[in-house]
């Protein structure tokens, strides 16, 4: 009659993993498992049937009884790491954009006229499809008798959370550099090329428009220009430029040149957000040339301190570069 030994599944286990590690110890390093074997472990493992294992001590044995390690190790305590949740993120299914409008503007005077541009934009589908909770449609900010028309890029979490054009430091900069030229501000009207912030944005910024959106926000931008007639356009960075001339072009090489839109003046330059992340004087004084360039184009004779602005200053003479009298 057989001899059964009844074994704890732990501590065959274990005591397996002893065997291994002394047998590996010794040199071993290929051991040959049969499948009965393999099927106990399973069975120990909880792959087959719970509670206890019996092998015996016959030709027949499944498990050999092996004597256990002098200390057996305490378990390692099992983690369990908490579910991490979901964080629902605002991405509204958005349908291929449409055709741009043809806008054709009613009769009336520049304020009124502005103002219907206005409530067009604030009750475009399209554009409220593409806002959040939040957000408001950008809408231009200004004097309909403006002479000069900003024209900047697209909006700012900031302007679309406020639903105006050039709010913040980006604006805040803008008109002390059109105070620096002696205009007011019934001389200017600022826009934006979009009325909403494109999404996603990208790991680095805001998203630029693409072609698509660019379209379809372009007649509510020539809309306004019309409405308001100024005798300049100003193009505030590559986006605007490129949108308003619509072909690709460097503002580097473009800027202090004049273009047209339309039949209006248009003078490309680079955008506040430019000097607010490069302050060198080099830099103030590229966009103020510009915008010397802009208030010749109205009317406006700058005076000679203001043809000084942003100068470096003239480089003392050292007492070493003066020859002395012969």
């Amino acid at each position: 009659m057989p001899h059964f030994v009844v074994i704890d599944p732990v501590d065959a286990i274990d005591a397996l993993l002893a065997e291994l590690h002394r047998q590996k110890a010794a040199g071993v390093r290929r051991v040959s498992v049969s499948d009965e074997s393999l099927q106990a472990l399973k069975v120990m493992a909880g792959g087959a049937s719970p509670g206890p294992v019996r092998a015996t001590t016959s030709a027949q044995t499944v498990v050999p009884a092996v004597p256990p390690p002098p200390a057996r190790l305490a378990p390692r305590p099992i983690v369990v790491a908490p579910p991490v949740p979901k964080v629902s993120v605002h991405t509204p299914e958005l349908r291929p954009l449409p055709a741009p409008r043809a806008l054709t503007l009613p009769t009336g005077t520049k304020a009124e006229r502005l103002a219907w541009v206005h409530g067009q934009i604030a009750q475009c589908p399209v554009t409220l499809e593409h806002l959040k909770p939040t957000q408001k449609p950008v809408l231009g900010v200004g004097s309909a008798e403006a002479k000069i028309l900003f024209v900047g890029e697209a909006p700012t979490l900031e302007e679309v959370e406020a639903g105006r054009a050039f709010i913040g430091p980006a604006g805040e900069l803008l008109r002390k550099i059109v105070a620096a030229t002696g205009l007011s501000e019934k001389d200017i009207y600022v826009t934006s090329l979009m009325a909403w912030r494109p999404e996603p944005p990208t790991a680095y910024g805001k998203r630029p428009p693409n072609a698509a959106e660019v379209a379809f926000n372009l007649p509510y931008v020539r809309a306004q220009i019309e409405a308001i007639q100024p005798q300049v356009i100003v193009a505030l960075g590559a986006q605007a430029f490129e949108a308003l001339i619509q072909a690709k072009r460097t503002i580097t090489q473009e800027r202090g040149h004049w273009h047209a839109f339309e039949g209006r003046p248009l003078m490309p330059t680079f955008h506040p957000n430019y000097l607010l992340h490069n302050s060198s004087l080099t830099a103030k004084r590229t966009v103020w040339e510009d915008f010397l360039l802009v208030m010749e184009k109205v009317g406006l004779v700058p005076t000679e301190k203001q043809r000084s602005f942003f100068l470096a200053p003239p480089r003392p003479v050292a007492t070493d570069d003066v020859e002395p009298d012969a």
